[in-house]
């Protein structure tokens, strides 16, 4: 393990080198980490750093007209004036979003980067107002920096490794397991190794060196005691609190956040009430930023991305059930876990919003049993497709065929969709696919995009989709005590 961490390491940290898009971002986070509270005063080093940056400065003098900063209709025409009405936390902050940006785009896996700085920008926002609010002593914009920086490793690696982190993506479907757990199996190390790793490589300050490697622990840490282990255990806190936010499904938000708050409520002097206020500021604040800065993604846009990275397969089925049961014909395994894996290689190849398999129950109902997707065990509780009322499921049950329906508010459609998927569920386009065996209907696929789609995605009747759908087949008539 230790070889495999260090060749991965020195395999990424030889790629940033010879890389021109990175090869001025050490310089840079540098040069903004050492616009310090001191410095704030002498407006003249920091004018020159930022005109030195035409970008940053067009957006700095964008953000400080908006609507939100305007005071008085002043029209803000120097650095000097921008820096006066946004402070220097705010031009910081913008400032390492933008180098990031410039150097994270026009990649494949953009769209997924985009989304990483959003949350960065966030926990960045969000250390500095902890640190306002409980440590005023230590430095708010050292603590918005440590912020900033604490997905740096996952950021680069998903940059330079991203052949690496697509297989970490299968391997957490095959397995089952966690996303986090996925990519350090396939890297040798994890995320905040490497960031840890660059921070180094680019001799950035002490403060952010150790904030990029916290060492916290199982047990509730104590107070911090200087601004040293402030940032560490801030840092830590705040990283923790934007991995729930980020990553963890939406049903799991509440508790997780306040088993965070009551794991650093010593250290950090936190109080409940305050911390949930404040989280929600920062992500209203952290969304009208972007917004004044024209980002490429917004907050709702990188939560709903990243989440999707994360998720996992939701069982609802008893340990009674009959797919719960070891099966012979699947090499010893349950049918329920054939069944998760496929679900997760489906969702992931067409990037799907929700992906569930129901079964048909009773003489004509509809039930789904398992899914992936937002909010994906909530959804599969609530799909359920019974009573006198025709809905356009059922009708797609009865026809044992394969159906791509573009847009469920259209005439045709609309009058057969239940309330309940509306409510519950909300795609607007969907697909369901049958499961046959012998014209027996053993199953359905659903899966569903919540924004319209014109067409359904191509390759449904061939390649992987042919290999997976038998796949299911096989593990449901396992599932029904057959053999095949």
């Amino acid at each position: 393990m230790e070889g495999d961490k260090q060749s991965t390491i020195a395999r990424l940290l030889e790629r940033m080198d010879s890389s021109a898009g990175f090869a001025g971002l050490g310089a840079s986070i540098q040069t903004i980490s050492a616009l310090s509270d001191e410095s704030e005063g002498d407006t003249r080093t920091i004018t020159a750093a930022i005109l030195r940056d035409a970008a940053l400065t067009s957006k700095l003098l964008r953000i400080s007209n908006s609507s939100r900063n305007a005071r008085g209709g002043r029209n803000v025409s120097t650095i000097d004036q921008a820096l006066m009405v946004l402070g220097l936390n705010t031009v910081k902050s913008v400032a390492l979003s933008l180098a990031l940006l410039g150097s994270l785009s026009h990649k494949p896996q953009s769209n997924q980067l985009h989304a990483e700085i959003v949350a960065a920008y966030f926990c960045g926002m969000l250390a500095c107002e902890i640190t306002r609010l409980y440590a005023p002593r230590f430095s708010t914009q050292e603590a918005q920096v440590c912020g900033l920086m604490q997905n740096l490793g996952r950021m680069m690696a998903t940059y330079y490794l991203y052949e690496d982190i697509e297989r970490a993506r299968v391997l957490a479907a095959e397995k089952n397991i966690a996303e986090d757990a996925a990519a350090t199996q396939t890297l040798g190390v994890n995320y905040e190794q490497i960031g840890a790793a660059i921070a180094r490589h680019w001799c950035l300050p002490d403060v952010l060196l150790n904030s990029l490697a916290p060492e916290i622990g199982k047990i509730p840490p104590h107070a911090a005691v200087n601004a040293l282990a402030w940032n560490q255990l801030n840092s830590s806190f705040c990283r923790r609190v934007t991995d729930t936010l980020f990553r963890i499904r939406e049903n799991r938000e509440k508790i997780e956040l306040a088993n965070e708050i009551e794991f650093f409520r010593t250290a950090l002097h936190l109080k409940e009430s305050e911390v949930l206020e404040l989280i929600e500021r920062c992500l209203a604040e952290t969304d009208a930023l972007l917004a004044e800065m024209s980002f490429p993604s917004n907050v709702a846009q990188a939560r709903a991305l990243l989440r999707k990275a994360s998720e996992r397969v939701l069982d609802l089925l008893s340990s009674e059930d009959r797919l719960t049961k070891d099966s012979d014909s699947l090499g010893g395994r349950k049918p329920v876990e054939v069944i998760y894996q496929v679900l997760r290689l489906i969702h992931d190849k067409y990037r799907f919003d929700h992906t569930l398999i129901c079964l048909p129950d009773s003489s004509s109902g509809l039930v789904a049993v398992a899914g992936v997707g937002k909010n994906a065990s909530q959804v599969t509780a609530k799909f359920r497709c019974y009573g006198p009322k025709p809905d356009l499921f059922r009708a797609i049950m009865a026809r044992k065929a394969d159906l791509f329906i573009a847009d469920v508010r259209l005439p045709t459609y609309a009058k057969l969709i239940p309330e309940w998927y509306h409510e519950f569920v909300g795609g607007q386009s969907f697909m369901m696919l049958s499961l046959l065996n012998d014209e027996k209907l053993l199953g359905l696929i659903y899966a569903d995009y919540c924004e319209p789609h014109a067409s359904a995605p191509p390759d449904m009747a061939e390649g992987n989709m042919l290999v997976w759908r038998q796949y299911l087949i096989e593990a449901l008539q396992s599932g029904a005590g057959r053999t095949w």
